[in-house]
């Protein structure tokens, strides 16, 4: 073996190592990117799941609003009836009243008129 031989060599077998450091520390960094990705595709999951629960959520509270707004609906409606059953007896007393205040108006101007016409029949004669 020559001289120029022997140096190709040891400088081969530098370059050798040199490379196999080099492949070493790439594939140890491309544990920690798969690591890394397996961390990301769970976060990627997890948000996933969050979403869909959210979304759950949302459609019962909206569900749960609905059956709020027909109850408070419901309560207001027999409020009002209830509000109108108490308030029906009044209102037929207070018909009643104005029925006999029409009535003794309509007696007493009858009453009037009648001895005004009486009297002109009286002065007339």
């Amino acid at each position: 073996m020559t001289e120029q031989e022997r140096i190709i060599l040891i400088e081969t077998e530098q370059r050798s190592k040199s490379n196999t450091h080099r492949l070493d520390a790439m594939e140890a960094e491309m544990r920690e990117i798969k690591n890394d990705q397996k961390a990301i595709y769970k976060i990627a999951t997890s948000v996933e799941v969050i979403a869909q629960r959210v979304s759950n959520i949302e459609d019962k509270v909206d569900d749960t609003n609905n059956k709020v707004n027909a109850q408070a609906k419901a309560w207001q409606d027999t409020e009002r009836r209830l509000t109108e059953t108490q308030n029906e007896p009044y209102k037929r007393t207070a018909n009643n009243v104005n029925t006999v205040k029409v009535a003794i108006i309509t007696a007493v101007c009858t009453f009037l008129a009648t001895g005004i016409l009486g009297a002109i029949i009286m002065f007339v004669k």
